[in-house]
């Protein structure tokens, strides 16, 4: 099971006080959102301080919106850049 990387709790969501969002933030999986667990990419994630999903590094996909890009384009990372 995952734990977020500011305290090592299981939890999701809101609740951490050592995270500087204060919200938990699981980077362990690149097949779940870091802030909420979900599979999905994109707007929608009410933990996120974007608003938007990012997964766990690995795979060789970008964090933010599952493509295999590199370089500038991603329309889902604030940055504008795919991150692995």
């Amino acid at each position: 099971m995952s734990t977020c990387k500011y305290c090592n709790s299981t939890s999701y969501g809101s609740g951490c006080s050592n995270s500087p969002h204060k919200h938990h933030e699981h980077n362990e999986d690149e097949k779940k959102c870091v802030y909420c667990g979900s599979s999905s990419y994109g707007s929608g994630c009410s933990n996120s301080p974007s608003k938007k999903h990012k997964h766990g590094s690995g795979a060789n996909k970008c964090r933010w919106c599952g493509s295999t890009s590199t370089g500038s384009g991603c329309s889902n990372n604030p940055d504008r850049v795919h991150e692995k």
